[in-house]
């Protein structure tokens, strides 16, 4: 993930205005073609790296993820064809032993460690990247204890309109049916011959929906440490004890997050969609049926598809319901023994 730092102290009205002027760009440059795949840093406000300053040890645990999706990408498309124990051994001992025990403090360079994935699909890498900078700006609001609680709805939103103003990256915000996952010719070569390294990336996502869970369940500043702490203790367990807890199915947010998914559906939705195009890209290139001189336009075909608001598209209603009968347990359970009420929010208690 590639940011510059920007320092501001915006207020929530400077910032609205500024999503919506990026809104505004975006739409007269919505063709810009292959020009519109640019670098674009952190919305700049007040908040912004705050859970890199409360959490440093957690926001490395990130760096270190992108490595697990990098290095998994740049494997499959070198041998589509590789052996079981590359991933599910080497790779995953390196990463779960060496690696998250010690995480990079700084975000890493991922064409340096998958060049020929970025060569491939850099749209793809791309609409990764964004997404993956809305999760950690939305961390940033819900850790800045000088926003107050009434006030931390009016930064989400103005970094969700500021993530939908790049169209040719953002993730649709309308639920897809899990047929785009696991319904195509491609569906499952992934998880079918490498499953434990399949988990380790499931227990990623499980993790990164979680951290919403611990920060916005009542509490103060304490309270809040000891729900991150927690999180990220049954992380290590999951970890620790693979392949036997690591998640079976694909985390969803309505189960995992299910305060922050009532609270901020729009981006429970798009982080839903970037998990399942995770796993659409790894079964793509682990398919051997889908020839090489085919990987890029399958890739790109299927991330459109995760783009646009019209493909396999099904109401809140059901995405709660097909998140509920794949089933809490299988998905890494509960993110916190507490239960699951904010302002406005749900206020079903999950138990493990």
């Amino acid at each position: 993930m590639k940011v510059v730092r920007l320092a501001s102290k915006w207020s929530v009205h400077a910032v609205v205005i500024a999503g919506a002027i990026a809104a505004a760009c975006a739409r007269g440059s919505a063709s810009a073609g292959a020009s519109a795949y640019y670098d674009q840093s952190y919305l700049s406000a007040s908040h912004n790296w705050a859970f890199r300053n409360a959490f440093p040890r957690v926001d490395a645990l990130f760096n270190g993820f992108d490595y697990g999706h990098a290095k998994l990408y740049e494997t499959l498309w070198d041998d589509p064809r590789a052996n079981s124990a590359v991933l599910d051994e080497h790779e995953f001992g390196f990463i779960t032993r060496k690696l998250l025990r010690q995480p990079p403090k700084v975000a890493l360079d991922e064409g340096a460690i998958a060049p020929e994935w970025e060569k491939l699909a850099p749209e793809v890498a791309a609409m990764f990247d964004w997404a993956h900078m809305l999760h950690r700006q939305i961390y940033d609001v819900w850790t800045d204890d000088r926003i107050a609680p009434a006030a931390k709805d009016a930064h989400v939103a103005a970094l969700l309109s500021y993530y939908k103003s790049r169209r040719n990256l953002a993730f649709s915000s309308q639920p897809k049916h899990m047929n785009l996952m696991e319904g195509q010719s491609y569906s499952l070569a992934f998880r079918r011959r490498y499953p434990k390294y399949n988990g380790l990336i499931w227990s990623y996502h499980w993790l990164q929906m979680a951290v919403y869970e611990a920060l916005l369940a009542p509490g103060g500043t304490q309270q809040r440490k000891e729900n991150i702490d927690a999180v990220v203790a049954k992380f290590w367990t999951m970890l620790d004890s693979a392949p036997g807890k690591l998640p079976t199915v694909m985390p969803q947010s309505p189960e995992v997050a299910p305060v922050f998914s009532a609270r901020y559906p729009e981006a429970a939705i798009i982080f839903d969609n970037l998990h399942s195009l995770h796993d659409v890209v790894s079964d793509i290139l682990a398919d051997s049926s889908v020839a090489r001189s085919q990987k890029r336009r399958t890739l790109l075909e299927a991330a459109a598809r995760y783009r646009d608001d019209s493909s396999s598209i099904i109401s809140v209603e059901d995405w709660k319901a097909m998140a509920g009968a794949m089933g809490l347990a299988n998905m890494g359970g509960p993110a916190l023994r507490l239960p699951s009420r904010l302002d406005g929010a749900d206020d079903r208690q999950h138990q493990p």
